[in-house]
């Protein structure tokens, strides 16, 4: 189950923030936080800007997750915030530059783990199209907390244990799948082409199994980035190679859920 819905309060979401571009943004963020914690506005933005600094928190899909940890906060808080206007994200003008929503994280400097998990999540949540467009149209906390419930009762109709190994299945499916077509190109053989057809009708059987929530999510992140599932490998991501707190691990472990590499956004497995 995704923890983070339950954590998203009614004070913790802000409608019509006015800014012109990142900057302008995260202050307008930081004095609305500040408003409803007892944090000041420039501990605030200095905790955001400082990880911004280090490379963007834009995911995509118009979402941003920008976020930041903060010595003796004590807690991990997630805030939600929807922009009067689209702005430019990053200077740089890429396509995923533009953004409209965003998720910001505050946590304890000395707790990095349960931020992160709550990042793997967030980036779980946006990537499921349909949702996020129904958050994006919600007007008020009353609208977020309903298509927020709905997601949740979504996310309890799959055991995330089978839906992992049916996408590791699905996988193997389709390296078996590109190496049959790559060989039967060359090569005119009957018994190639039945196998090639056997492998077909298998990822059929596992398509059928996966749900749709989860397969939306899995080709999205393989279209994006080739390889959608990364192995958790002595505690690092195999994809990009960054490192996995133990706490995160440990949850992908459990298989209650799934869990999504902070930095890359690629499903997370182990096989340990």
């Amino acid at each position: 189950m995704l923890k983070i819905i339950d954590k998203i309060k009614k004070e913790h979401v802000f409608e019509g923030l006015e800014s012109k571009d990142k900057d302008s943004l995260f202050k307008a963020l930081s004095e609305k936080i500040a408003s409803v914690s007892s944090l000041s506005t420039d501990s605030i933005f200095d905790a955001l800007k400082k990880r911004e600094d280090e490379y963007t928190t834009n995911i995509g899909n118009g979402v941003a997750v920008p976020h930041g940890r903060i010595q003796g906060y004590g807690k991990t808080d997630i805030f939600v915030g929807f922009l009067k206007n689209e702005i430019n994200y990053d200077s740089d003008s890429d396509e995923k530059s533009p953004v409209k929503l965003v998720f910001a994280i505050l946590s304890d400097l000395e707790n990095p783990q349960d931020y992160l998990l709550n990042l793997s999540q967030i980036f779980f949540l946006v990537n499921q199209k349909e949702i996020l467009d129904k958050i994006i149209a919600t007007k008020n906390f009353e609208e977020l907390e309903t298509v927020l419930e709905s997601f949740k009762k979504l996310d309890e109709k799959f055991e995330a244990e089978k839906q992992i190994k049916f996408l590791i299945e699905l996988e193997r499916a389709e390296i078996q799948i590109k190496a049959y077509e790559l060989y039967s190109s060359t090569h005119s053989q009957q018994k190639s082409d039945l196998v090639l057809e056997e492998y077909k009708k298998y990822k059929d059987t596992i398509l059928s199994k996966i749900d749709v929530a989860v397969l939306e999510n899995y080709k999205r992140i393989k279209e994006n980035k080739g390889e959608a599932l990364a192995k958790i490998e002595n505690y690092k991501c195999s994809a990009c190679n960054v490192a996995i707190p133990k706490m995160t691990v440990n949850e992908v472990r459990r298989q209650n859920q799934i869990i999504m590499c902070f930095h890359c956004g690629r499903i997370l497995f182990t096989t340990d």
